[in-house]
């Protein structure tokens, strides 16, 4: 019979990445051995392995064609947005990657174990159909587990798990929106003790064919929390020499304002952690788990908060480098405030410029003047403070011209 035209480009993919794979054979291993090395500082280096990874993941994967796989992300047909599609990918292991993957490796050291509740976060679409997929897989062979998925993803979607009645519900049994902590810990203890879950904070779940939504929802006492654990984690494999670990100083964005985000919507009123608290932190994660490299998680550092954390990390002269997220402030550029962050190990900000028009900035309620913006560069730049800057173009009335001006 003759092929279709998707079946003879698969054909073609795959006599093509014969050759491929076994030419990279050895050159993937060199690739993976050199990331973890301090060949990981040198950028062409750093670049030319990414693009073999990136060759040999393509073609190691060409059976699941036209399904990609990237050291970024991975591409299907299948659309994450839609629940019917999501579904059907579990019904199409030949192009849903992941199906095949948790079947060999992941779902038999799974099901060995005495578990009565699984959970999985999911924090981007691009893990929706990953993380669907294993809770699909591990329903189907242990139904009586209790699968719990959490994360921002589905705080965003309450409205469409509560009114749609969702399918999703065939293979989940609940779902955690907004902070998971101590509803985590309580839908353990109900489904253990009195199985009660109407007494569980911030949970979605169906019960008598209803969809059920415990509200209100509740928020962190941030400073009750303990120091993340991060026991059980591959923490060598990751693609790099040094051990970088998450850490957190506040929840939610205390600007709010910002006429394109959706940060409020999955985002209880902001929050803070303790600075001194932050900094127990960053002394218990490096002595348990050998690491001096940290990423704050926070959508927007406060200026008040790092001030103290900095102050605190210099005085007790803690050996640590550090990065995270902050919005251009006036505030920063006072006194001796930046010179005090890289003292404290700050060596990278990411900054969310989004455009280097004045006007577009208003227009997008930013807050920010570019006279801020200039001094700010300026000075990251003599301390030796890496920058990086999240821009958006084609905004709402803004012109070629302003685009350019970013540019």
């Amino acid at each position: 019979p003759r092929l279709t035209q998707v079946e003879a480009e698969k054909l073609n993919k795959l006599r093509e990445a014969e050759e491929i794979v076994m030419a990279l054979k050895d050159q993937i291993d060199s690739a993976i051995a050199s990331q973890r090395s301090q060949e990981f500082y040198d950028l062409d280096q750093y670049m030319e392995n990414l693009k073999i990874m990136d060759v040999w993941l393509d073609n190691i994967l060409a059976p699941y064609y036209p399904s990609q796989l990237t050291v970024i992300g991975s591409q299907m047909q299948f659309s994450p947005y839609s629940s019917a599609e999501v579904i059907d990918s579990f019904n199409h292991p030949e192009e849903n990657f992941f199906y095949d993957l948790y079947q060999q490796w992941y779902l038999p050291g799974i099901l060995q174990e005495d578990i009565d509740i699984f959970g999985i976060s999911i924090t981007s679409v691009e893990q929706i159909i990953s993380g669907l997929t294993l809770a699909y897989l591990v329903k189907q062979n242990r139904p009586e587990i209790h699968i719990t998925v959490g994360g921002s993803v589905f705080t965003k979607l309450v409205d469409r798990l509560e009114n749609d009645g969702s399918p999703l519900f065939n293979f989940v049994d609940s779902f955690i929106v907004h902070e998971g902590e101590t509803p985590l810990l309580r839908l353990v203890e109900h489904l253990r003790g009195d199985g009660d879950l109407s007494k569980v904070p911030n949970l979605i779940y169906k019960q008598d064919s209803k969809v059920k939504v415990n509200r209100p929802f509740a928020k962190e006492e941030l400073n009750a929390l303990p120091t993340p654990d991060f026991d059980g984690l591959p923490l060598d494999l990751y693609l790099a020499p040094e051990r970088v670990l998450p850490v957190m100083g506040s929840r939610g964005c205390y600007w709010e304002k910002c006429a394109f985000c959706s940060i409020p919507f999955d985002h209880m009123n902001f929050h803070v952690r303790y600075a001194e608290n932050v900094v127990d932190d960053f002394k218990t994660l490096q002595e348990k788990y050998n690491c001096n490299h940290f990423f704050f998680t926070d959508e927007a550092l406060p200026i008040n908060f790092l001030r103290t954390f900095a102050a605190k990390i210099v005085e007790e002269k803690s050996d640590v480098q550090w990065t995270g997220e902050l919005k251009f402030e006036k505030s920063l550029l006072k006194d001796d405030r930046m010179d005090l962050l890289y003292k404290s190990g700050c060596r990278k900000l990411i900054f969310g410029l989004e455009s280097y028009n004045q006007r577009v900035l208003d227009s997008m309620k930013k807050g920010v003047e570019l006279s801020w913006v200039d001094e700010t560069a300026e000075r990251c730049m003599k301390l030796g403070i890496a920058m990086h800057f999240y821009l958006i173009c084609g905004f709402p009335t803004e012109t070629p011209e302003e685009a350019m001006d970013s540019i």
